[in-house]
């Protein structure tokens, strides 16, 4: 006996499965475009050249770590800008690569968005910045304003530019503790406290409202030995004596007000720097000798993360 039900059950039957399978096949072929496209995006190289004759830029961004703080912001997803970072051995890397590569004829250093630096991590730096220059090549640097830790670097260049209004702040090195003893004499706590030894300040904050003199023997002692560092590596790199560093920190209003007032000058006076001059400036002077870049708006260079990319 004929059923057309049972033929119209089939038929939706077939359908629904034939629905099945290619839903299972459009999924699978997402599925391995999403692979084919992940893959991509980690390892597809853009193919931006390294131009000839070029400027480095590098320009570190944040504190100089040793490992960077994990973060799913601090990710190439994300992009450099999140990430407020720099890692010492990139650094480095970069500086060790670019002073065999024929293509980088200068490095520039651009230190305006750099921030905290251990003077050991600057001397790493420093020392790779040595041996970039012992290979012929030249280093420029240029700021607006140089702190400490910039300066430290920037002093490793061999044309130091410093913008006419702009300034180098050096205060040598210190350490500064908060301390809590008369506020805790107010609130009534009370710290039973065990010690032995002369040099004992952990817990100098709760028992006293100054630093010890035992104490800033102590740390007098350590901050001498990073501060003679720091001053016997700049001073060999701009040609003056340490102890002319001491006189620049010790008598800044003595010198300012022998240039009327003007930092940049006094630094210009002093031998900070080699020049004075505009960032407009500085961007002339190496077009002219690297020469425009494509856009003709400025001259040859590749970004530090962009040949960190490249030799990875």
């Amino acid at each position: 006996m004929y059923k057309p039900k049972g033929k119209i059950r089939r038929f939706f039957s077939f359908f629904w499965n034939s629905i099945s399978v290619l839903r299972r096949i459009v999924v699978n072929l997402l599925f391995l475009l999403l692979i084919i496209f992940f893959i991509a995006f980690v390892f597809f190289d853009s193919g931006e050249k390294v131009p000839d004759g070029a400027a480095l830029i590098l320009a570190p961004e944040g504190n100089i770590v040793e490992q960077q703080t994990e973060s799913m912001l601090a990710s190439d997803i994300f992009g450099d800008a999140a990430r407020e970072e720099t890692v010492l051995r990139d650094v480095i890397d970069v500086i060790n690569f670019a002073k065999d590569d024929g293509r980088i004829e200068v490095l520039v250093l651009d230190l305006r968005k750099m921030e905290k630096a251990g003077i050991s991590k600057l001397q790493s730096i420093g020392a790779a910045l040595e041996r970039f220059s012992s290979s012929g090549k030249q280093i420029y640097a240029f700021g607006d304003y140089f702190n400490q830790q910039q300066y430290y670097l920037a002093a490793h260049a061999d044309r130091l530019y410093l913008n006419p209004m702009g300034a180098i702040l050096l205060h040598g090195f210190g350490l500064y503790r908060k301390y809590y003893k008369t506020a805790l004499d107010k609130l009534q706590i009370q710290f039973h406290v065990f010690k032995v030894g002369t040099y004992k300040s952990a817990l100098e904050p709760i028992l006293r409202d100054s630093m010890s003199d035992y104490a800033k023997e102590a740390n007098l002692a350590w901050l001498t030995v990073l501060w003679d560092f720091y001053k016997a590596d700049v001073a060999s790199k701009r040609g003056f004596g340490p102890q002319d560093l001491d006189d620049f920190i010790n008598n800044i209003p003595d010198h300012l007000a022998a240039s009327e007032g003007d930092a940049a000058l006094m630094a210009l006076n002093l031998g900070l720097v080699d020049e004075l001059k505009t960032r407009d400036e500085v961007r002339q002077e190496l077009i002219e000798r690297l020469g425009p870049d494509n856009d003709g708006l400025t001259f040859k260079q590749i970004a530090f993360d962009q040949y960190l990319n490249h030799i990875r």
